[in-house]
């Protein structure tokens, strides 16, 4: 008779080549039109107007709102475990949400006292940034509450990240996993929240905020923050069938006591 071993999931890196080759390629390739932009415009080369504003947000947008449907994308013959497809979701999420929150908000964070958001026509290296205050005028006008969102969303940023290079060891011992993703799990219920306010708020005032017409309101304020939108609901559903694993695990090694 043969025994049949159950396969452990792999909570750590649960990801196919052909995933990781993907969400790199769209990381790096979006990084590169940032840059390219932000230099660009910065010499001199590119024009700061509408028609630079659209294509370069076609370009970095698209890939970014795409990319986490990547994660639907199983190889021949690949059968991922649903704890596998949950760790994954999370562990691409945690980086996706972490960077945006720390390489973007953090630059409107320092701007705001050092006034780098008055309204221009030359932005320089700051277009990455002026060019979503367009859409978004609460970014270029000293709105406190974005100020506030900002500081809420870098902090929790770091906390994030920090839980993602934890829970990407292999050698992570359960119970450290556990508590990592409980404090994921916290951060990422504050930026679900936060990005609540964040909309829900403009909504409330009616989109007044909003600039660049259709294009600012569709494609900038809405489409491009889907993600941040549909995403993180999914991960804390993911973090939760993880913990639930990994506690029931943990339980199922105890020796516990027999009763008197």
């Amino acid at each position: 008779m043969t025994n049949v071993v159950a396969r452990e999931p792999n909570l750590a890196s649960p990801w196919a080549p052909h995933r990781v080759r993907t969400y790199v390629a769209a990381g790096l390739f979006t990084g590169l039109v940032f840059v390219g932009m932000t230099i660009g415009v910065g010499i001199g080369v590119i024009e700061p107007n509408f028609t630079s504003d659209v294509i370069a947000n076609l370009l970095f947008g698209i890939p970014a709102i795409l990319v986490p449907l990547v994660l639907l994308w199983d190889a021949p013959g690949e059968h991922r475990m649903r704890e596998e497809k949950a760790a994954e979701l999370t562990l691409f999420y945690l980086p996706y949400t972490a960077f945006s929150q720390i390489c973007y908000e953090l630059v409107f964070l320092i701007g705001h006292p050092l006034g780098w958001w008055t309204p221009t026509s030359d932005p320089g290296i700051k277009w990455l940034w002026w060019q979503y205050g367009l859409a978004d005028t609460r970014y270029a006008s000293g709105n406190p509450w974005t100020f506030a969102l900002e500081v809420v969303g870098v902090t929790t940023g770091i906390v994030v990240i920090t839980m993602w290079t934890r829970l990407v060891r292999q050698s992570l011992p359960i119970e450290k996993r556990i508590r990592s993703l409980w404090l994921a799990f916290a951060g990422i219920a504050v930026l679900m929240s936060s990005t609540a306010v964040y909309f829900i708020a403009e909504v409330g005032a009616g989109f007044r905020d909003i600039g660049q017409g259709a294009f600012g309101l569709w494609f900038k304020f809405i489409g491009e923050n889907i993600p941040f939108i549909v995403l993180p609901a999914l991960v804390l559903y993911a973090i939760h069938i993880q913990i639930d694993y990994l506690t029931r695990r943990v339980a199922s090694s105890v020796s516990w006591p027999d009763a008197a």
